[in-house]
């Protein structure tokens, strides 16, 4: 009876397993880190981070840590609790920013200030003409006697771009993005968040948000991460996104929580909300009390380039212009840290290579226009650990795992924990399954490889111009994953983790179905136990010690594959003691 479907099965639970095991022994032996009962509470942090959950954030949380104890960061859904429809200042039409199983209410425009509308109408009146020529010159070249006139004459100008794109990548980027700035740069806009004397708009949704909805935004959002006191004087929202050209799949590289749109407008709006002081009585009348000295800065993070965009800086207070700046400068280098981590998964990439050097060749992989692996998407994702940043702060996790703020202590009754399992948990689970079945079929669930992919009717992609449309994730993003089902490591008690799962059927179905493996943290105890068969089974450590650096360069320098974990030093703060083994 031990065929090759039982075989093969069997094989991939203790694949699982190994992996479980190593990130479970990882998670207890940090627990294990304790704080000197000496030692001062930490002082009023410089900065504290919101980032979306993605696990390509990580990375990107730990060089911030790195920085020192200081700076604190959070992760949440990427849409920050704003589900709206969404249409930018150059948009034609409203996409919506929200998981996909939530249908918006609520539509936020982008407007320009009423001191350069003039300008804007003229900038529209420009686009659009250049849009009826454009188009007008495309339809032509179709023709038998316009074609045969444009070929040879507007042929060559079209290569000289072509080219550059190719051969000069970031160049030829560089020029495009500053000839385009000169004109939008000179526009400043708002979004209009809150609801005016427009009753709606002709899809049944309401043109902006009032302002209990906005408070109860903002009040669910900040007790969900455990942010509810000790505010640092700025507060960075970074949602996220990613830039690729001649890229059909780019919307799956985009933020999962925002349904494959980008995170920047929510982040955006959420600080408008928490910037407001009318909002703030509100808050504050319920007990959620934001000090007059903290100020919210919306930003959005291109995972593909490495870069990050600030929104409303010009409505910083003067007060705070020194703390945006010194913000601005850690994003700065922060960025060119976490570029160096990410280009040791790039066989292109030479190794060896600096901090710049890195920086520079993911910026050229963002804006190449032959470049089938921009980057490398959610291709490395296995784990969700959904508590305490106190808890795994410090650990090396290789950019794996999807980080989700939540304190249970604050949360008696599990209600704050539903509310996340619902958000992150179809979230997370689904990612992970479109890369599990992508990979273990490649060509049934997957896309092959994504060379000869056509864009059709706006629908999908299919191979060339006459196959099936394909349903997956092309080889290009899934070949270095590793396909094991999503472990999922809450920090919560047992009976609190199968009350609030049990009270989400869309939950419930991953759980008891098996399609994500859940532990849970005990939030007292720090035991670890896994769910199987309707009951959680204590975990049992086979190692009890981590290997110890001082920064996350000393472990990943000189590695292509997945790497264990290890405790970071400098991460961790002056505060901490740090027993390991010295790698």
């Amino acid at each position: 009876s031990f065929d090759s479907t039982t075989r093969r099965r069997l094989f991939h639970l203790a694949y699982e397993r190994r992996h479980r095991i190593e990130i479970l022994d990882a998670l207890a032996a940090n627990e294990s880190v304790v704080r000197p009962a000496s030692v001062e509470p930490a002082a009023r942090p410089t900065v504290q981070w919101i980032f979306c959950i993605d696990e390509r954030c990580e990375s990107f949380r730990r060089h911030v840590e790195e920085l020192g104890a200081d700076h604190e960061t959070f992760g949440t859904a990427g849409f920050f609790g704003v589900p709206m429809y969404y249409r930018g200042l150059d948009d034609w039409h409203a996409t919506p920013l929200c998981p996909i199983v939530v249908r918006p209410r609520h539509t936020v425009l982008e407007l320009p200030l009423e001191e350069v509308a003039g300008l804007h109408a003229m900038r529209r009146s420009l686009r659009r003409r250049y849009g009826q020529i454009t188009g007008s010159v495309t339809a032509g070249s179709r023709t038998l006697l316009r074609g045969g006139l444009f070929a040879p004459l507007l042929g060559a100008v079209a290569a000289i771009p072509l080219v550059a794109r190719v051969a000069f990548p970031r160049l030829a980027a560089r020029i495009g993005r500053t000839a385009s700035d000169l004109g939008r740069h000179r526009i400043r806009t708002r979004l209009a968040v809150e609801r005016q004397a427009d009753p709606g708009f002709v899809s049944g949704t309401q043109a902006g948000f009032d302002l209990a909805e906005m408070a109860s935004i903002v009040r669910r959002v900040l007790e969900d991460i455990g942010l509810t006191s000790g505010f640092a004087r700025l507060v960075a929202v970074v949602g996220h996104g990613s830039s690729s050209r001649n890229n059909p799949h780019e919307s799956a590289y985009d933020c999962g929580a925002c349904g494959g749109g980008r995170g920047g407008p929510n982040a955006r709006a959420f600080s408008m909300m928490a910037n407001d002081p009318r909002i703030r009585e509100l808050l504050a009348a319920g007990g959620l009390v934001i000090p007059a000295d903290t100020w919210f800065v919306g930003g959005q993070l291109d995972t593909c380039a490495s870069s990050l965009t600030w929104h409303d800086l010009d409505l910083v207070p003067a007060g705070h212009a020194g703390d945006v700046a010194r913000m601005r400068d850690c994003a700065e280098r922060v960025a060119t840290f976490d570029a160096h981590e990410r280009c040791r998964r790039f066989e292109t990439a030479p190794p060896g290579m600096t901090a710049v050097e890195a920086r520079a060749h993911v910026e050229a992989r963002s804006v190449d226009l032959a470049q089938v692996r921009p980057e490398l998407g959610h291709a490395t994702n296995a784990v969700c650990v959904i508590g305490r940043r106190q808890r795994t702060r410090g650990l090396f996790l290789d950019r794996r795992a999807f980080l989700v703020s939540y304190d249970p202590t604050t949360d008696s009754d599990g209600t704050i924990l539903a509310r996340t399992l619902a958000a992150v948990g179809p979230v997370g689970a689904g990612i992970n399954l479109e890369y599990y079945f992508s990979l273990v079929d490649r060509l049934g669930y997957g896309a092959g490889t994504k060379l000869p992919h056509n864009i059709t009717g706006l629908v999908g992609v299919m191979d060339g111009h006459a196959s099936d449309l394909r349903t997956g994730l092309p080889l290009q993003m899934v070949e270095i994953h590793e396909p094991v089902r999503l472990l999922v490591v809450i920090d919560a008690a047992p009976e609190t983790i199968l009350t609030a799962a049990g009270s989400l059927p869309a939950v419930k179905r991953l759980v008891e179905n098996h399609w994500i493996q859940l532990v849970s943290w005990h939030p007292t105890t720090g035991r670890l136990s896994v769910y199987s068969n309707g009951g959680f089974v204590p975990h049992v450590p086979e190692r009890r010690d981590l290997p110890v650096v001082d920064r996350s360069i000393v472990w990943y320098a000189g590695h292509r594959s997945h790497l264990p974990p290890a405790r970071v030093l400098a991460a961790m703060g002056p505060s901490r003691h740090a027993p390991g083994v010295r790698a």
